[in-house]
């Protein structure tokens, strides 16, 4: 934060000019209590080999606020970048220059067990786990209530649009099999949901993107290149957020919980006062994403996922195929079809042929 000086005011009213939704705290550079949170262990991240952004160091002065710049828009500068979530914040790893994201999480859960047992060496060796790589954990000096994990910077799944009926299947086979991975060892994720979802983006997005702004590569310009997902395959798919995750005892059969969190309470199972099977509400939950994913395309192709994620979402849980089930309807589709274009509705004649033939890639 910098201090008030003579010409604030009329400084801030030029902000103003550029974007009339600017707060007076946002311009003279105020973080906000998490963001402290974060700025308070950058010393310490530091010593541990991770790199903040400028905003986030303790002699930070916003470059918006120095004399050359007053004026400029405020967002056409990186650290002006505030952090998306609390608990979260992008870094880079020193010895190797990896972007990484670094979560805060509370000992009291059970996500760090859950994450640390499904991450392991031993169970990361089968393909079929999905779960999202854990790089280190960063115990807090003089702080057990909580720890520090940290993990690669993915994107979120569906945050490119898919281009050919092949994507999309890739992607649900390798979500189905990373569910079915963790039912395989009574694991539950419970929030297997939208915005638990990513994917390994190195190869779609070369240039990388901004942990505070997935839709540039630096956070500033308006320009964001990326490669359509067939001409890079296979993409990775992953599973992330255990906070709300159960371990249920090896070998315990017909589990029922109580416990309705999560992203979408839609289920039927979730209205109803009795337990219920958290396995099956899983299915229903990643079946709706299924369903969210390919609403905005044109149907043509896409009838088996509809279908797939219909039976998925059933309001009997009983009726939901589990998901080495839905594997198997998967496997039977045409793969013939896979290079197959998909679109959606609102693209002009000219934009699909931009795609299709001259390498243009949009965000629609």
């Amino acid at each position: 934060m910098v201090a008030e000086w003579k010409g604030a005011d009329e400084a801030y009213a030029l902000a103003l000019q550029k974007s009339q939704f600017i707060s007076r705290d946002a311009f003279m550079g105020v973080l906000t209590e998490s963001e402290k949170f974060w700025v308070g262990l950058q010393p310490f991240l530091l010593m541990r080999g991770y790199k903040l952004r400028p905003r986030y160091q303790p002699d930070w002065t916003p470059s918006w606020l120095k004399p050359k710049e007053i004026g400029r828009d405020l967002y056409s500068f990186e650290d002006a970048l505030s952090l998306p979530r609390p608990g979260l914040i992008d870094a880079i790893r020193q010895y190797d220059g990896a972007k990484v994201v670094i979560k805060c999480i509370d000992t009291s859960t059970e996500e760090l067990p859950i994450y640390q047992y499904l991450a392991s060496p031993e169970l990361m060796a089968n393909p079929r786990n999905r779960t999202a790589p854990l790089l280190d954990v960063v115990l807090l000096p003089n702080d057990d209530s909580q720890v520090l994990i940290v993990m690669p910077q993915l994107l979120q799944f569906n945050q490119v649009p898919f281009r050919r009926i092949g994507e999309i299947f890739e992607a649900f086979e390798q979500l189905l099999q990373g569910l079915e991975f963790m039912h395989d060892l009574n694991v539950s994720h419970r929030d297997a949901c939208y915005f638990n979802l990513m994917m390994d983006a190195s190869k779609v997005v070369p240039r990388g993107f901004h942990f505070a702004q997935r839709w540039t590569n630096d956070g500033v310009s308006l320009k964001f290149r990326w490669r359509a997902r067939w001409s890079v395959r296979p993409v990775p798919y992953h599973f992330i957020d255990f906070g709300i995750s159960r371990r249920y005892p090896a070998g315990l059969k017909d589990v029922k919980d109580t416990t309705r969190l999560g992203q979408d309470r839609s289920a039927p199972e979730y209205v109803r006062p009795e337990p219920y099977d958290p396995f099956k509400a899983d299915v229903y939950q990643l079946g709706n994403v299924f369903l969210k994913v390919i609403e905005p395309y044109d149907p043509d192709g896409l009838e088996p996922f509809l279908a797939l994620g219909k039976a998925m979402t059933s309001p009997d849980p009983n009726g939901r195929p589990s998901p080495a089930a839905a594997l198997q309807i998967l496997d039977g589709m045409d793969k013939r079809l896979f290079k197959c274009r998909i679109w959606r509705p609102w693209l002009t004649w000219g934009e699909k042929f931009e795609i299709s033939f001259c390498g243009v890639n949009s965000l629609v």
